[in-house]
Order: C-alpha cells, then sequence, then structure tokens
C-alpha cells in the first residue's frame, strides 16, 4: 500500500509555481510604474536601459524584459570586482535612489527566482512512479 499523505516537498512544488506566476503579474501589472521611474533616472542617455525601453516598448513582454534589466542593474552592482563594470553598462546612478524604489524594482524579482528555484530543484530530486 502507498501512503497517500502529502509531503512538504510536494507542497512546495505545488506552491512554487504559482507564486512564481503571480509575481511576474505583480511585476507586469502593479510594480511596473514604479519600475519606470527607476528605469527612468538608472537610464542614462547611450545606455542599455534607454535602448531597451525604446526597444521593447510598453507591452506585457516589453515591461517584464525592461523590468529584468532594471534588476540586473542592481544585481550587477553586488558584484565584488566586476559589478560596477557591469552596471555601468545598463545605466548610471546620477543621484540616489530611495530605498523603497530600489526595493520595488528587485524584491518581486527575487520571489520570482527563489520560486523558480524551488520548483525546478523539488521537481528535479523527487521521484515520480
Amino acid at each position: 500500500m502507498e501512503n497517500s499523505a502529502v509531503t512538504f516537498w510536494e507542497y512546495a512544488l505545488m506552491i512554487s509555481l504559482p507564486i512564481g506566476l503571480l509575481s511576474v503579474i505583480f511585476i507586469v501589472t502593479i510594480a511596473f510604474p514604479r519600475i519606470a521611474d527607476v528605469e527612468l533616472r538608472i537610464g542614462t542617455a547611450g545606455k542599455l536601459i534607454d535602448s531597451v525601453r525604446m526597444t521593447f516598448g510598453g507591452g506585457p513582454i516589453g515591461r517584464w524584459m525592461r523590468s529584468l534589466h532594471v534588476f540586473a542593474f542592481f544585481a550587477y552592482r553586488r558584484i565584488p570586482k566586476y559589478g560596477a563594470k557591469l552596471s555601468a553598462r545598463y545605466g548610471d546612478e546620477l543621484e540616489p535612489l530611495p530605498l523603497s524604489l530600489k526595493l520595488w524594482a528587485t524584491v518581486p524579482h527575487i520571489v520570482f527566482l527563489l520560486s523558480g528555484i524551488v520548483f525546478f530543484s523539488v521537481g528535479l530530486s523527487m521521484d515520480f512512479e
């Protein structure tokens, strides 16, 4: 007889996918006006964020790509030694941004990435018979 109890890992697998999808929807709809504000502040002329804004526009996929580039700007800045060079390709923070705007641009992406890591790592490690 098989044990029909659902384990913690199965719950983690079932919950991580909707959390990831909801975070994408949150980024594209609710968080995007604030991300666009950050984008305007750090996207100096001739840098990658400025060209991405012109290329992708304001549709759902364009909003997702633009928000990914803003997130990459802040994520690359945290890499020691090479981070400053990488983030300089994306844009410049000429004036210090408020912490709340930085959080709007980073936390939803971190939730998306963590839920994706949980989904794939738990899914790959489970034994489906």
